[in-house]
Formats: C-alpha cells, structure tokens, sequence
C-alpha cells in the first residue's frame, strides 16, 4: 500500500488547522490541556518543509532572505501590538526566523569555500531563536537524512522521546505526516501562510488580551 499520499500543500493546510488550535491552547489557558498536545506536530512538518523548499528552490538566498524580511515585519508588528499591553508576556513566536537562521547555517555549511568561523553566528542566532538547539538538530536531520527514510525516522523519534515527560516529546506524531509527505509541492501558497502566520497570532494575542485576566 502507497503512504506517500500528501503533497506541501495538504500538509501545510493540515498543520496550519493544528496550529490554530495549539495558538488557542497558548494564549487561552482554560481551553482543554490537549490543544496543546496536538500542536506538538506542527513545527517538526514545517521545519521538514522548509528543508524541502530550500532543497528545491531555484533561489536559496532569495528564499532566506524572504524568511527574514517576514521575520522583522513579524517581530515589528509584535512589538506595535504588544505595547499597548505591557502587562501581557511579550509576543515570541516567530517561526519565520528561526527558519531563516537555521537554513543560513545549512546554507554555509554547504559552501565550497566555508570557514568553520563563519557558522558560529548562525549556530548563536539558532540558539536565540523559538525553539532554540531543539529546533536545529531537526532541521538538520530532515536535511541531511532525508533520502534515508529509516535513519531520519530513527534520528527523529530518539530526539522526542528524550523530551519526556516534557510534552514536546509529542512532537514524534509529527513523523507519519512527514513520511506520507509524496514529494509534491501541490498548489503554491506560500504567500498565503506569510501573511495568515503572524495575523493569526495577532488576532487570537489581542482577543486574548480582552477577555483573560
């Protein structure tokens, strides 16, 4: 039987659907504990992703640059919204940088003429970025074992389940996604999720910032 039965496309729908109800789990705390549970899939697809689209790009720099330009738009508009409610715990997602830091550092890795020095400013962004070494090392084994399905799925699961009993080790249900992942890019929205991405978050912070103590 064929798994391989999602393109980018329904994979980023799919995901985009629990990450709304991981965000309202965040920034409701009285929803059900399990919204929270069931966004532990997300980031591990879209990182995945964004391993995929770097590899297919015809544009690396073009394409990590785009993730930084969204990533200061993103951390402009948090810091705009957040002002008005200094009370509230600063708005910290931005999964834009920790993308575009994380595929510089693979970027540099890969160069022909590479200094060991000059990935160190990346390794140190990486490290400052939502999801921090957690979010490297992923991003780095999806990368680099891609193409080895079993040894990416055995690399994967040993980094969740070292998580436990933090909840983030839930994360490794993100793994039959990621393998019924076919390879097709589908339809291109990409414009779509820069732009739903940071709204989304602003939308449910400001709800949140009327109606919980």
């Amino acid at each position: 039987m064929e798994f391989s039965i999602l393109n980018g496309f329904a994979l980023k729908m799919i995901m985009t659907i629990l990450m709304v109800i991981d965000h309202i789990g965040y920034f409701f705390p009285t929803t059900p504990e399990y919204f929270r549970w069931i966004g532990r899939v997300v980031a591990p697809v879209f990182f995945f992703l964004a391993t995929e689209g770097y590899d297919h790009t015809r544009g690396r720099t073009r394409y990590i640059k785009r993730l930084y330009k969204a990533a200061l738009i993103m951390f402009i508009g948090s810091i705009i919204l957040w002002s008005p409610f200094r009370e509230k715990p600063f708005i910290s997602s931005n999964i834009f940088f920790t993308l575009a830091v994380n595929l510089s550092l693979i970027n540099e890795i890969q160069k022909d003429n590479k200094n060991t020095w000059s990935i160190i400013p990346f390794i140190s962004l990486a490290l400052i970025a939502e999801g921090s070494f957690l979010a490297t090392i992923q991003i780095l084994i999806f990368h680099y074992l891609k193409n080895d399905k079993k040894k990416m799925s055995i690399g994967f699961i040993i980094i969740s389940l070292l998580l436990i009993p933090n909840i983030q080790w839930m994360q490794v249900f993100a793994l039959p996604f990621i393998l019924m992942y076919n390879g097709k890019r589908g339809p291109n929205i990409k414009k779509f999720f820069y732009i739903f991405y940071p709204v989304h978050i602003w939308i449910l912070f400001l709800i949140s910032c009327f109606v919980t103590p």
